[in-house]
């Protein structure tokens, strides 16, 4: 089944690319924000997430209330938790999740497609082209949280040119995701709204090819011994790292894992493979590292990892909001644990 969603040329590209996530759904630029299904339409009112600081399903309901009569309410986003999913449907609002999944309800349709095991599919976008430079820069910007940024600010604290600074706040603005106030050098600019710009920075990144990796066994009884191991060869060696993922989480004090199988570590100045050879650990290959391996490499190309890493008790840290990109660009219950480490650690900042 085929449904149809006509966009206003001037809606924000992260509701294009969650919509046009959905094999389904046929997107295009229209006069108006319309749905339609076997040719039926109905206006459509795109909605923010809702608000999960209290009850779920009155958080909703508050959406529900600004849709008009007659109209489709669909929150459409780059991931939507379960929870938030449940509560939307219990008020009639439909949803769509930038990973394939989309839930329509309105009188007399009633359509469920859940395909978040497989990769979305992506339509190019400018603000895809995002070089890792500038996806630093995003990242220091996400790291704080409701402060005033100029251009120069930003490309000393991220370690960016001017130019790409700029090219950052024009992508935002393009997203609608920051206002400004002031003129020249001196113009100030703030992110407007937290969870769409990290729902656009996740789009961004996750278009990106995965790290190269590499794996390898330390003996240890724990992962909090393998790090320790781990560390204390990347000492010796010079070598910078940052600690990510779940075992980072963990770290910091919100662990998001019953159970850590194999630990995450960026690397830079090398690629992955030859940090494992001067830190004299062996490479596993595919076959066998699906059978030992507990700590995997990823090389930190444009040093997203290592970048402002800090000290957790002796071992050197990946940015809160990088740890939780490393945990979404895997599959299964790493996913959900980045949108419990989002929820814990991204939101309340």
């Amino acid at each position: 089944m085929k449904i149809s969603v006509e966009l206003q040329p001037d809606t924000p590209d992260r509701y294009r690319r969650a919509l046009a996530a959905a094999p389904q759904i046929w997107v295009t630029s229209g006069p108006e924000n319309q749905i339609g299904v076997q040719g039926k339409l109905r206006p459509l009112v795109l909605l923010p997430r809702p608000q999960l600081d209290g009850d779920a399903e009155k958080a909703a309901g508050r959406l529900a209330r600004m849709v008009p009569r007659g109209a489709v309410g669909m929150v459409a986003a780059g991931a939507i938790p379960e929870r938030e999913r449940d509560a939307l449907e219990s008020v009639g609002l439909s949803w769509c999740d930038g990973r394939g999944a989309v839930h329509l309800a309105w009188p007399g349709t009633l359509i469920h497609i859940d395909q978040t095991g497989r990769r979305a599919r992506r339509e190019p976008t400018p603000t895809s082209g995002l070089g890792p430079a500038g996806i630093r820069a995003v990242q220091v910007l996400l790291g704080v949280a409701d402060e005033e940024w100029t251009v120069s600010r930003l490309a000393q604290e991220a370690a960016v040119s001017v130019g790409q600074a700029h090219n950052v706040f024009k992508a935002l603005e393009a997203e609608r995701l920051i206002a400004s106030k002031g003129k020249g050098p001196q113009q100030r600019r703030r992110i407007t709204d937290r969870r769409a710009a990290l729902d656009w920075l996740a789009t961004v990144d996750l278009a990106r090819r995965r790290p190269e990796a590499a794996a390898t066994y330390l003996y240890a009884r724990t992962p909090d011994e393998v790090l320790r191991r781990f560390a204390d060869r990347a000492r010796e060696a010079g070598l910078p790292y940052a600690v990510t993922g779940a075992a980072g989480s963990q770290l910091l004090g919100v662990p998001v894992l019953s159970q850590i199988i194999v630990t995450h570590v960026r690397v830079g100045v090398l690629d992955a493979v030859a940090a494992l050879e001067r830190l004299g650990l062996e490479h596993l290959d595919a076959e066998d590292a699906g059978r030992g391996m507990n700590l995997e490499l990823w090389t930190d190309t444009g040093e997203l990892g290592t970048f402002g890493a800090h000290d957790v008790n002796g071992l050197q840290v990946a940015p809160p909001v990088r740890m939780w990109l490393d945990l979404a660009r895997q599959s299964g219950r790493s996913a959900d644990a980045a949108q419990l480490f989002r929820e814990q650690v991204l939101e309340r900042a």
